[in-house]
């Protein structure tokens, strides 16, 4: 049995749930190495001596197979709990996914990632504040995570496009279903510079039960959910609550008072999400998880370059020391760092006004 095998055995079996599969994967390693020990489940406590039974009686195989010859019909991707390239946030979550399908470059699952999420039933201020932000977040090397909805989440992966830290797009749907679809564009877009990435059988459709679950899977891949625009109630205070639970940081737009559409956010604010006004806000905010210095106060440009005490930064410094500007993917060669480690490192480096970007995501420093 394969771990894909093994993975969808688990998955259909009544009873297992996903806080079930993590403590059995967290055991064992893998789904594979879990199947393999199934009699010995409930000895080691990890599961009642029903739901053991009703593993054993190999119930769900019909449907784990189906699903299995759908996914390799589609030739989607696969990432499984056992997998280096899933990722480690999503891994420390209460209920983790035991796999995700994906279309796209799963790197960008390594990437530190923001989501960002709102009403689909966006005003032109917050779609506006959603795309400006996602860009700024995208060109600072982080990657932005939403739910491929219409209005706010449409507008963030639009804005994520822009840059180099990109965007992952998590469905309620499965895979070979493009919903909605008059985001059937941006669906292309994404598959072929982002990501898009599902738990859902090929097939799923859109059903209400389903979002919530996909919602899980936004915040639990983000260090922060930030949520731009949300009525009292909302889908995207939910996927709040779970970045709450799940130990994330929630950042909240504030907007009109008299918009039923941002009485989420100023709930959230009011009970503590930090108010966020730009990108730089989050970069700020998150910076101890980054795992760089950022200066806390307003960045001033100095009379001259001066070397960062930082030891990641004065690698770049001394790369860009010989006056001409460099493109980014030439500093991750010369670095042998990843697209993210040199976006982030450059992002400090230009706040606290040593270095500089020039179109084309050239840098130099700064005079």
């Amino acid at each position: 049995m394969d771990e894909l095998s093994a993975s969808l055995a688990l998955r259909h079996t009544r009873g297992l749930g996903p806080r079930t599969w993590k403590r059995l994967l967290t055991c064992y390693g893998n789904a594979r190495t879990a199947v393999a020990n199934c009699s010995a489940w409930t000895a080691r406590g990890l599961v009642s001596a029903r739901v053991q039974a009703e593993f054993m009686s190999g119930t769900g195989r019909e449907k784990a197979e189906k699903e299995q010859r759908r996914v390799e019909a589609c030739g989607f991707g696969v990432v499984h709990w056992a997998d280096p390239a899933y990722p480690d946030m999503l891994r420390e979550i209460p209920d983790p996914p035991l796999y995700l399908y994906y279309l796209g470059d799963p790197s960008l699952l390594a990437r530190p990632c923001v989501a960002v999420v709102g009403s689909r039933d966006a005003s032109r201020y917050g779609a506006g504040m959603a795309e400006s932000i996602a860009a700024s977040l995208s060109l600072a090397g982080v990657c932005v995570v939403s739910g491929f909805a219409q209005g706010i989440d449409r507008a963030a992966h639009h804005g994520a496009l822009r840059g180099v830290g990109g965007t992952v797009a998590v469905l309620g749907t499965g895979l070979d279903l493009v919903y909605p679809a008059s985001n059937a564009s941006l669906w292309k877009q994404i598959s072929a510079h982002g990501l898009i990435v599902s738990e859902f059988s090929p097939g799923t459709r859109p059903e209400s039960m389903n979002f919530p679950h996909r919602n899980r899977i936004v915040s639990g891949l983000s260090l922060g959910v930030l949520v731009v625009e949300g009525a009292l109630g909302s889908g995207s205070l939910i996927t709040a609550k779970l970045a709450l639970a799940q130990n994330r940081d929630v950042f909240a737009l504030p907007g009109p008072a008299n918009m039923k559409t941002y009485q989420g956010c100023h709930q959230l604010i009011r009970q503590g999400a930090c108010l966020v006004q730009s990108a730089e806000d989050i970069l700020r905010e998150l910076h101890p998880r980054l795992g760089a210095h950022l200066a806390t106060d307003p960045p001033t440009a100095p009379a001259c370059p001066r070397e960062p005490d930082d030891p990641e930064q004065q690698v770049l410094h001394r790369l860009l020391a010989g006056g001409e500007p460099v493109h980014i993917d030439t500093l991750g060669r010369r670095t042998g760092w990843a697209a993210n480690k040199v976006s982030s490192t450059l992002l400090f480096m230009e706040l606290k006004g040593i270095v500089k970007q020039l179109p084309g995501m050239y840098y130099a420093l700064a005079t």
